[in-house]
């Protein structure tokens, strides 16, 4: 009888090791999570300049969603490439520089233009499950709106009409209240409206976007990105003619550049800063912190030459 409840008990402790086993996973995220954090780099690479590590980061993300077919994601990084071709229209410049070959360039989703990037974010929005398919539909909306803006304000001196202006406005209205659980792009909505604004010569409004940008930025960590929505604020009160707030704001833009380390926009603070104080009727003082200024930014510029 003893031999007997031995081996039972074996068998019920085998039984329950068994049953404690963790479960086998049923959902595999590796390709796409590494895929989305190289979209967020991506998007900072932007902003910061560096368009050669953009471009790698964007192409090796488009390789990954692809091969997932995670199809929300893609539309997310093509939209992200539309940003890219506006941000650096002639990046295969940079290519040699940056030790990629153009036969490399051909075989990237990059290598189309932006018009063409957005066809196929669009085409990506409809590929996609119903729940996501309608908040990327107007996502794509945004963009259509930034790459209408950029060929208008390059035909015409970089501005537009009031008309122009109030249609713009109206397209991104209407997909502002379908992206409002994204607060990245909640954020780009409004950046996107200020730089309407901003064509059109309405400074007042373009200043209100660029700083309800940075709450959004600033709540959500998005370091980099604020400073550009106060370099934003800067410029508006600056073509409004208000010195003081503009030189108030583009100290905040240095700021959080620093914070960021971001160089390309630390020389652009100081340049900006420099141009501010030159408005109106500069003291002496003004004038001779503004030339310190402009060559404190040029020497920045010339550290990443080395």
């Amino acid at each position: 009888m003893k031999r007997y409840s031995g081996i039972s008990l074996l068998i019920l402790l085998f039984l329950i090791s068994c049953s404690s086993a963790p479960k086998r996973i049923m959902l595999v995220t590796e390709n796409s999570d590494l895929a989305y954090s190289q979209l967020e780099s991506a998007n900072t690479s932007i902003i910061e300049g560096k368009y050669d590590r953009a471009y790698t980061l964007l192409s090796s993300a488009h390789n990954l969603a692809l091969s997932v077919d995670n199809t929300e994601l893609l539309c997310k990084i093509v939209l992200s490439g539309v940003v890219f071709k506006i941000s650096c229209p002639t990046f295969s410049v940079f290519l040699p520089a940056a030790g990629l070959e153009h036969t490399a360039v051909s075989k990237s989703f990059l290598a189309q233009s932006k018009e063409e990037l957005l066809d196929y974010a669009k085409k990506l929005a409809n590929r996609t499950d119903s729940k996501q398919s309608e908040t990327l539909r107007h996502l794509c909306t945004i963009y259509d709106v930034r790459v209408q803006l950029e060929n208008e304000k390059s035909a015409s001196e970089e501005t537009i009409s009031a008309q122009s202006a109030k249609n713009y406005v109206a397209l991104l209205e209407q997909a502002v209240s379908y992206i409002e659980k994204e607060p990245y792009y909640l954020a780009y909505f409004y950046r996107t409206r200020g730089d309407v604004f901003m064509a059109s010569g309405n400074y007042g409004e373009a200043q209100k976007n660029y700083e309800e940008s940075a709450k959004i930025h600033t709540k959500e960590r998005y370091l980099v990105e604020i400073g550009l929505d106060w370099y934003c604020v800067a410029r508006s009160y600056s073509l409004n003619e208000k010195k003081q707030n503009a030189i108030e704001a583009i100290k905040l833009a240095l700021k959080y550049d620093k914070d960021a380390e971001n160089t390309q926009g630390i020389a652009s603070d100081y340049l900006a800063y420099s141009k501010i104080l030159c408005k109106g009727t500069p003291s002496e003082e003004e004038k001779m912190l503004s030339e310190e200024l402009a060559a404190w930014s040029e020497k920045i510029l010339n550290s990443l030459a080395h």
